[in-house]
């Protein structure tokens, strides 16, 4: 299994933009969970529903046969927003102002504004645009409205990558829910969501927003689009960016008959030990881990077939070729499942690696593997 390198946070914008041309030109190898759950199925003769899309594997990574194998697959969904914001520069944004003043936020990247029409954010008038970058890998949605309270222009940038199916639907609901949410002046009149429980509140910079808990909110580490920015953010001039911590998932896919045992499966605190055991075995041999310690489990009975829970943190080797961003953690969950009448065993591993914002080091949410463990527990059939 090669499991996920998450992007370092200083990196992340130019990883978006500049290493999705290699997505891009991979667009023919990405497939839907449809289809790698079909493949599953004929090829290892079990059944389990995915809960996302865009997913890529080798078809040479398939090995083994139909009684013993293991299939690695990535899944890659990309969505980041920026809220950037400096000194009022006109004092009424009309039409022709967005798709002049647009493209000055990334020069280079050739922003067409393609529509414009009328919004509302923190109950001011703004106007909302849909735009083309050159780079037709990606699309971008921008709000622009002014705060006469506080006397600044803001401008909500957000960003989703087609080349790896990213749903426009999950950009249209982030873009909604930071619309509604926003706060950018005292007693701003905001909503609440509860599938986005976390609001990040900056005092210093007089910004608020909601967002999910998979999400990771900090400074624009590219400067900021304005032209009154010279070096030094505060309540006048700043930007930050949010990502998604599950851009890239690794899972790795095995199935085998159950092993001989000498004695008779034993349990503890609700698990079968046996099948702890192999998860944890399971998680030391996949490749580039050099070790695991597993800190959470249990067991989840949600579909036909129950099915035990490991989650814990792994050891990674580094590759040469990674620079010193890189952090050589990954989260992991070990979801096995038996059939005592058909003899097998079945371990499906999902990994998101550890990420770096500063000197600070982070694990991703746990929100996130609750999700493909919901999922996939729901549906799973040996």
């Amino acid at each position: 299994m090669k499991l996920a390198r998450m992007v370092a946070a200083c990196g992340v914008f130019a990883w978006c933009l500049n290493a999705l041309p290699v997505f891009a030109q991979q667009a023919q190898a990405l497939r839907s969970g449809e289809d790698l759950e079909q493949l599953i199925e004929e090829k290892a003769g079990f059944a389990l529903e995915l809960p996302e899309l865009s997913f890529s594997w080798a078809d040479e990574g398939f090995i083994g046969d139909r009684e013993s194998g293991s299939l690695a697959s990535t899944h890659s969904k990309v969505i980041y927003y920026f809220v950037h914001w400096g000194p009022t520069e006109v004092e009424e944004i009309d039409e022709a102002y967005v798709r002049q003043r647009i493209p000055k936020v990334w020069p280079g990247e050739g922003l067409e504004v393609q529509k414009v029409k009328a919004a509302t954010v923190a109950g001011h008038p703004a106007l909302f645009a849909e735009v083309m970058p050159r780079r037709q890998f990606y699309r971008a949605f921008f709000l622009i409205w002014n705060c006469p309270e506080t006397g600044r222009q803001f401008i909500a940038d957000m960003n989703y990558n087609v080349a790896v199916k990213t749903p426009r639907a999950e950009l249209e609901a982030e873009f909604e829910t930071t619309r509604k949410t926003l706060s950018c002046h005292p007693g701003t009149p905001v909503s609440h969501l509860p599938t986005h429980p976390v609001r990040y509140d900056n005092p210093r910079y007089g910004l608020s927003f909601e967002h999910p808990p998979h999400w990771h909110v900090y400074d624009n580490p590219y400067g900021v689009p304005h032209p009154a920015y010279a070096g030094l953010r505060n309540h006048t001039v700043g930007s930050v960016l949010a990502w998604m911590q599950d851009m890239e998932v690794s899972l790795q896919f095995a199935w085998s008959p159950i092993p001989d045992q000498e004695q008779p499966s034993g349990e503890a605190m609700g698990i079968q030990l046996d099948l702890y055991k192999m998860a944890v075995g399971s998680a030391l041999a996949l490749d580039g881990v050099e070790d695991f310690v597993a800190d959470e489990y249990e067991t989840l009975s949600l579909g036909a077939t129950p099915v035990l829970k490991v989650t814990g943190t792994a050891e990674l080797t580094k590759p040469e070729a990674k620079g010193q961003d890189f952090v050589p953690k990954s989260r992991l969950m070990m979801l096995i499942a038996s059939d005592a009448e058909k003899k097998r065993v079945v371990t499906i591993s999902v990994g998101i690696d550890y990420y770096r914002n500063g000197g600070e080091i982070h694990p991703p949410d746990r929100s996130i593997f609750d999700r493909w463990a919901v999922e996939i527990a729901k549906g799973l059939e040996l």
